[in-house]
């Protein structure tokens, strides 16, 4: 056999495969390398550790074994092999086997000079694949597609077929134990379920020992734990943690993770690599749950199919990715995989604490492994250290308090440390773990913001209260937690007197938040009291008002006008009068027409008599009101007055022929040869909805009787209404009269309602001569 060496690889053909998915606290131990191995496809990988060598066959189309140093580096290759598949070691180490399946035969290869020692012919057609050393018997699968079969090769080179006397319907997968042990397991596809026998393995014979179709529709890998007990499955279409007793197949309770991934490996201590996944791989323990380590490959590659192996002291874990067609396999090694990384967390029970508060501080732990039965507390020793001005340089708390593990809030228990937060400058911690067993050491430092926050004010005041009266308002202080009694509350008053407010004094605050104010005022009106609590040396300040409607008398107050009715265009005297007050003799006088906003018609203070009097002009129905402010001790009041515009009515009766006198009245004298009698009647000022009446009387048996009427019908555009009555339906010479009425709108009215003068006519009979 001849050795030949390859150039290292370029480091874009280098940086492919897989990240290590770590949380925070992890070193860079955990990181797995990226090594793109200088051959084109991928079959098998053997870690020989004591020679310090790493063993990669590539399958059909290759020439050799790959070999390279146990960081991937420094490629040779075993050439003269072509096609090799399946590899093993001996039990001493000394030898390498390899499964030429094109050849039919196994090499065996000198782990020292990496030379072909001996050379197994294991008869035409038997295309040997998978190897496993189990017993001191190197045993391999054998067969093709339809036929297959179990055979062995001796310490002295004899090669034995058949060793299974079962039939398989294509060459089986070959398991055993990280170690030396007499525990064999053999296992191939059959359509949607997997066949697997176990075997003892002694003196270069097999013993069946269980036999059993497992839910496994997409075999590619399988292994034997290193007590030999168990089997770990690996299906992707099926994934599950189930464990399968070696001695009958049965389950047998479950490994801490599902086993799904291509490949699956045994540590000699026990610990397994596969995955629940398809897209990276991790190792975990056999039992309990969780996991040490997770590593995700980077796009396009995935776990080939027995591309896991395991350093025999657990301390690297190898592993093999490929592309979806099985090319550009890259070597991935993942350093102490059977360390779980431990995240920090911490935080005060007291957000924010303030200063001079007393807080605690908690810390906690994350890791992808959980604790195991019986495990209160993360395993290791946990030191707290506390900074701030006082001890810049740390000071150690000694025996923080610990609480037990509580899933799943606190899954991992924690630690607690009570304190009183510095009144000055920063505060924090910093978290040393030891680390224990699979629980990797972590250090963190915690920053506990230290900060002023306002706490909340509520104040009970009466709604109302006497003018110098005595009155309390009462407050408190409420803080979200345990606080520093610091600080006093400021009182600030305002009321008419002060309309920039004075101060009322300071009083102090109570250890449960309380304060309370004594007050006799003696300005009426709203008194407003502003607290404000100044925070002391650990809040910041806070204030909140409270108002109080301090009672005042009532004055006298009045308005008048000099009559209650005008017409269009007088002038109205208008008189306000107030009585006693204290401080103040200001009355505002307003006018407020119909229909119109209202306007101030004059302001001032009243003469010596109280009185204050304006004038004005009056075009419709006005309202007058006149206020008053109010004073220190005196309330505000507004009086009203009303008046009435009465408008002016005109009358006409149209073509009497003359008057004559009956009595002391005129009568408008008509003859009935006229045919009709006219009335008209005009209203000024008059307004639109406005309407008019009319009534007829007539003098009979010593009285007035009314004889007909026209009711509210609307006046003409030029403000007149004509009414007309025939001549023939009065009787003939007796004695009538006639008036009419204006009625304002019934909404909006701007003027009083108004009659005219009765008019007084008679009829004569005929002609006049």
């Amino acid at each position: 056999m001849k050795l030949a060496r390859f150039s290292p690889p370029t480091a874009a053909a280098l940086l492919l495969g897989l990240t290590t998915v770590i949380g925070p606290g992890a070193v860079d131990s955990y990181a797995a390398s990226d090594t793109a191995l200088p051959i084109g496809h991928f079959a098998h990988i053997v870690v020989d550790a004591p020679h310090g060598h790493l063993f990669i066959s590539g399958g059909a189309g290759t020439d050799g074994i790959l070999v390279t140093d146990l960081d991937g580096g420094n490629p040779t290759s075993i050439s003269g092999e072509p096609g090799a598949t399946g590899l093993a070691l001996s039990d001493d180490g000394s030898a390498l086997y390899a499964a030429l399946p094109d050849q039919d035969a196994i090499a065996a290869i000198s782990t020292e000079n990496l030379t072909e020692s001996a050379h197994y012919d294991t008869g035409a057609g038997t295309h040997p694949d998978s190897l496993a050393v189990a017993g001191g018997t190197l045993w391999f699968g054998y067969g093709t597609a339809g036929a297959g079969g179990v055979g062995s090769v001796d310490e002295a080179g004899t090669v034995t077929l058949q060793q299974d006397p079962g039939s398989w319907p294509a060459p089986p997968i070959l398991a055993t134990t990280p170690t030396p042990s007499g525990v064999l397991a053999a296992a191939v596809q059959t359509g949607d379920t997997s066949a697997f026998v176990t075997y003892q393995a002694e003196g270069g014979a097999l013993t069946r020992r269980a036999a059993k179709a497992l839910p496994v529709p997409d075999l590619s890998d399988f292994a034997v734990t290193a007590d030999g007990l168990h089997l770990a499955v690996s299906s992707w279409a099926r994934p599950s943690d189930d464990r399968y007793r070696t001695s009958d197949l049965a389950v047998d309770g479950r490994f801490a993770e599902p086993v799904a991934a291509r490949a699956v490996a045994v540590a000699p201590d026990g610990t397994l690599a596969g995955c629940g996944c398809n897209d990276g791989f991790e190792a975990f323990p056999e039992t309990g749950e969780g996991f040490y380590h997770w590593y995700a490959y980077a796009s396009p590659l995935h776990l080939a199919a027995h591309g896991l192996a395991w350093a025999p002291d657990g301390s690297r874990l190898y592993a093999v990715g490929v592309n979806a067609a099985g090319e550009t396999p890259t070597l991935q090694i993942a350093r102490t995989p059977e360390t779980a990384w431990v995240t920090l967390s911490g935080r005060s029970t007291t957000t924010p604490p303030a200063p001079g508060e007393t807080y605690t501080f908690r810390a906690g732990f994350d890791s992808p492994l959980s604790l195991v039965a019986g495990q209160s507390m993360i395993p290791g020793t946990v030191r707290i250290t506390r900074y701030d001005e006082a001890d810049p340089d740390g000071a150690l708390i000694p025996s923080p308090a610990t609480t037990p593990a509580r899933a799943p809030v606190d899954p991992f228990g924690s630690y607690d440390v009570s304190g009183t937060a510095p009144l000055t400058g920063p505060l924090s911690f910093r978290v040393d773990y030891s680390g224990s067993g699979h629980y990797a050491p972590a250090a963190r430092t915690f920053d506990i913001p230290v900060a002023k926050y306002a706490p909340t004010m509520a104040l009970t005041a009466p709604s109302t209260g006497g003018r110098a009266a005595p009155m309390t308002v009462t407050g408190r202080l409420t803080w979200p937690h345990a606080h520093v009694t610091t600080g006093a509350v400021h009182i600030t008053k305002t009321d008419l007197a002060h309309p920039s407010g004075y101060s009322v004094g300071t009083v102090s605050v109570a250890a449960d938040g309380s304060f309370a104010l004594h007050d006799t005022p003696q300005i009426g009106g709203a008194n407003t009291y502003a607290f404000t609590y100044d925070g002391g040396t650990s809040y910041l300040p806070v204030t909140e008002s409270a108002k109080v409607q301090v009672s005042r008398a009532t004055p006298a107050l009045s308005v008048v006008t000099d009559a209650r009715s005008y017409h269009s265009g007088a002038t109205v005297k208008v008189t306000a009068h107030l009585g006693t007050t204290y401080n103040s003799r200001l009355v505002t006088l307003y006018d407020q027409p119909a229909g119109k906003s209202k306007v101030q018609l004059k302001s001032g203070k009243v003469d010596t008599h109280g009185n204050l009097v304006a004038y004005y002009k009056v075009t419709r129905n006005t309202a007058f009101s006149a206020a008053f402010t109010g004073d220190y001790r005196y309330a505000p009041r507004t009086v009203t007055t009303s008046t009435t515009l009465t408008p002016t009515v005109r009358t006409q009766l149209q073509w009497p022929l003359t008057t004559t006198r009956i009595g002391s009245t005129t009568y408008q004298v008509f003859y009935k040869s006229e045919v009709t009698m006219g009335f008209n009647v005009q209203v000024a000022p008059r307004q639109s909805g406005g309407c008019t009446s009319v009534y007829l009387e007539h003098y009979y048996s010593g009285a007035w009787h009314q004889a007909t009427s026209q009711s509210c019908v609307p006046l003409y555009s030029d403000g007149w209404y004509g009414y007309g009555r025939a001549l023939k339906l009065f009787t003939s010479n007796d004695h009538y009269r006639v008036r009419g009425h204006y009625t304002p709108p019934t909404k909006g009215a701007q003027t009083g309602s108004v009659w005219s003068r009765w008019t007084y006519l008679t009829v004569r009979p005929g002609s006049p001569s």
